[in-house]
């Protein structure tokens, strides 16, 4: 079956041209002469690609690019006789796959075209394997913490019920999620938004949406991600980080069910199931102010922790097993030194450093199966550090440094005090009570009464 391209530009001549060229390469051509037209395209049934010309009358291919839903409904090509370098990069940044100068080489056109369409190809395509691994029985390991993870999935994920993923950095809370959102059934799309990664000042309009106006910039009408996730389910990763005055405004929607654009005054009622995941103790931030207990109580009707892969070793040869064969097939092989060497290591970057452990192996060796044995294993930490080096820079976050140095301090002390917090805290000279909270907060093993 033929791909169907929509071509929007305002000149006959170039939708003849064009569309001919499309004709005679096997694709079937749809035209639009204006953005609303495209618009309405877009939205009613998506193509497998769009060429946009940004010089269109009234409304600019630019402005419609920019109010479009993300991910975009369809890999756009831009095309543009009289664009600024300026505008260019705009575009780009605004998600267009290519930018190609008027008029166009039928090669140069075709190319990117093609490019796009491949592109677009491959995004389905992970995003299909992610939703097969996601699914609660592709879940990985054989851990008895992860086999009763799948249970509570099976249980909640039909509900509509907001859930608060707790667990630390790398632990698949995101998988978690998406598996969340398979098992609902809901119709709509997975949309995951990182409170940590948008600038505070921008993630008031990337939640809600903004009306054209709203701001410097807003041009156009711009869909929020709870919109965008309507029917559908949508992520609050790193929760823990968003602003206390954004905190206030997301309990209203979560009580009332509506959202308000910025620059808007119409509610807009909205069908989404809300995940939330952190890293932190929201509990504790809440106690100390740091985040609002009301939102912390709304998030936690159902909360779902997640072992960290330290307390799961279980875990560990499965998931490497997935990985390299993800990465190269089903190649691995395992000597009983790797395997302890493995076990024994102490994953401050979880699941997340076991992937990115797969891929140095892969990396490093020549095509064919990878084993596994002691000198491998060498790879998760040098065995010989120069002195005042870290180990872990370039592979763990800043923050992820920092709790992993504080849990080797925590782990030192507990073994100097026979496992006791309170002599610990002596030790350490540090207030008994801290003591503990960051003993839980980090995951420290120690016994049930530690004081």
């Amino acid at each position: 079956m033929s791909r169907r391209i929509l071509l929007v530009d305002d000149d006959p001549a170039v939708l003849r041209g064009v569309s001919g060229l499309l004709g005679d390469e096997g694709y079937r051509a749809e035209t639009a002469a204006t953005a609303a037209q495209a618009y309405e395209v877009l939205l009613r049934d998506p193509p497998a690609a769009v060429i946009l010309d940004l010089g269109l009358p009234g409304e600019s291919g630019l402005s419609l690019l920019a109010r479009l839903p993300r991910p975009l409904p369809a890999p756009v090509v831009v095309l543009s006789g009289g664009a600024t370098p300026g505008e260019a990069a705009q575009a780009l940044k605004l998600g267009a796959t290519d930018f190609v100068e008027k008029p166009p080489t039928a090669e140069r056109l075709l190319t990117a075209l093609v490019n796009a369409v491949a592109l677009r190809d491959l995004e389905e395509e992970r995003e299909r394997l992610r939703e097969e691994l996601a699914q609660p029985g592709n879940l990985i390991g054989e851990s008895p913490a992860i086999a009763e993870l799948r249970k509570v999935i099976a249980r909640v994920g039909p509900t509509d019920s907001l859930i608060l993923i707790e667990g630390e950095t790398g632990t698949g809370k995101e998988r978690v999620a998406r598996a969340l959102h398979l098992a609902s059934g809901r119709k709509g799309r997975f949309v995951a938004v990182n409170c940590a990664a948008i600038p505070a000042q921008l993630l008031e309009s990337e939640l809600f949406g903004a009306e054209k106006g709203a701001y410097t910039g807003a041009t156009a009408r711009r869909p929020g991600r709870f919109e965008q996730a309507q029917k559908g389910t949508l992520l609050l990763d790193e929760i823990g980080e968003l602003p206390l005055d954004l905190q206030a405004k997301l309990l209203r929607v979560l009580e009332e069910r509506e959202v308000t654009r910025l620059g808007g005054s119409l509610p807009i009622a909205i069908d989404v199931r809300v995940l939330a995941a952190t890293n932190r103790d929201l509990r504790k931030a809440s106690q100390e102010g740091r985040f609002r207990e009301d939102l912390y109580y709304r998030l936690a009707v159902f909360p779902l922790r997640i072992a960290p892969l330290r307390q799961r070793p279980e875990d560990i040869v499965p998931l490497l097993r997935a990985f390299v064969a993800d990465l190269r097939g089903p190649k691995l092989a395992l000597t009983a030194e790797g395997e302890q060497a493995l076990r024994a290591h102490p994953w401050p970057g979880n699941v997340r450093e076991l992937r990115n452990f797969a891929e140095r192996l892969h990396l490093l060796n020549d095509p064919g199966p990878i084993t596994v044995d002691a000198d491998a294993t060498a790879l998760l930490a040098p065995a010989a550090k120069a002195s005042g080096t870290v180990a872990g820079i370039g592979t763990l976050s800043y923050r992820e440094l920092c709790e992993e140095a504080e849990r080797k301090i925590l782990r030192e002390a507990l073994d100097r005090s026979g496992g006791n917090a309170a002599a610990a805290a002596r030790l350490l000279k540090v207030d008994r009570g801290n003591l503990y909270r960051r003993i839980k907060t980090l995951g420290v093993d120690v016994a049930d009464d530690p004081m």
